[in-house]
């Protein structure tokens, strides 16, 4: 997750990638951070669900999705996570 503004990225491990899974991880971000007012994200399985919805509305976040086959509209996530995907890519390889 990033912040938009400020740049602050914070990546935590998932065990899944269900909605409830992701749901997990967001409120533990939250605890610490804050709700935000807007999240973006693409349209994975896990923000496309009726239990993602609902958490949305519930916690009065605006969800904004990025168009599909576009990467770049979320360029930011990206490039943060890139580095991250590139060192457990190695770490994975060297064994």
């Amino acid at each position: 997750m990033i912040d938009y503004l400020s740049k602050y990225v914070e990546l935590k491990p998932l065990n899944s990638t269900t909605a409830q899974s992701v749901i997990t991880v967001m409120k533990s971000i939250y605890a610490t951070h804050g709700i935000p007012e807007d999240l973006v994200s693409d349209g994975g399985p896990p923000f496309n669900s009726n239990l993602m919805t609902n958490f949305f509305r519930e916690w009065g976040i605006k969800h904004h999705v990025t168009p599909p086959h576009f990467p770049r509209a979320n360029g930011q996530i990206e490039r943060a996570v890139q580095p991250v995907k590139n060192s457990l890519t190695k770490t994975a390889e060297e064994g």
